[in-house]
C-alpha cells in the first residue's frame, strides 16, 4: 500500500519555506540599503559592538551585557544600527556576522552549530561597473572591550 502526501501538507511546507525566505530578505533590507548608498570612490563603515558579562570600559554603569552601534553619521547606516540594536545577539556575536555574510552572499552557508569568534570576509555587491566592495570583520575590541562587527563598504 502506498501512502499519498496530501496537497494541503505540500502547500503548507512550501508556504513556510517561502515565508521564511521572505522574512530573511526583509531582514537584509537595511544592510542592502546601507551598501547601495555608498557612492563610487566613497567609503563608509558601520561598527556594531557587543559585550556579555559586563559593560564597555568607557561606561560606569553595571550591566550583564550591552550593545552599541556607530554608523559614522551616514544616515542609511542608521537603519542597520537600529536593526542590530533590536535583533542582534549579545551572547553569540558570530551569529551577527553570519547574518551579515548570508545577506551579502546568499549562497554562502555555515553548517549548523558553527561558531565564529573572528572572521574577515570580503565580497563585491552589484555589477562589474557599479557596486561596492564590502569588508566584514568580526574581532575582539581591545579598546572598549567586547566584540566588534565592522561592515566597511567602498563604492566603485
Amino acid at each position: 500500500m502506498t501512502k499519498q502526501v496530501s496537497p494541503l501538507i505540500i502547500g503548507a511546507i512550501a508556504l513556510a519555506a517561502w515565508t521564511s525566505a521572505a522574512a530573511a530578505d526583509k531582514a537584509c533590507e537595511p544592510l542592502q540599503e546601507f551598501v547601495e548608498s555608498v557612492a563610487p570612490g566613497e567609503t563608509r563603515e558601520l561598527k556594531f559592538h557587543v559585550i556579555v558579562g559586563g559593560n564597555f570600559r568607557d561606561r560606569d554603569e553595571k550591566a550583564y551585557g550591552a550593545r552599541r552601534c556607530d554608523f559614522g553619521g551616514h544616515e542609511p547606516g542608521k537603519a542597520m544600527c537600529q536593526y542590530f540594536m533590536e535583533h542582534s545577539s549579545i551572547e553569540s556575536p558570530g551569529y551577527n556576522a553570519k547574518f551579515v555574510i548570508a545577506c551579502l552572499s546568499p549562497k554562502t552557508r555555515f553548517a549548523p552549530g558553527t561558531w565564529l569568534y573572528t572572521i574577515s570576509f570580503a565580497t563585491k555587491v552589484g555589477t562589474e561597473t557599479r557596486g561596492s566592495r564590502v569588508d566584514v570583520v568580526l574581532s575582539e575590541d581591545k579598546e572598549i572591550g567586547g566584540v566588534s562587527l565592522s561592515i566597511k563598504t567602498t563604492g566603485y
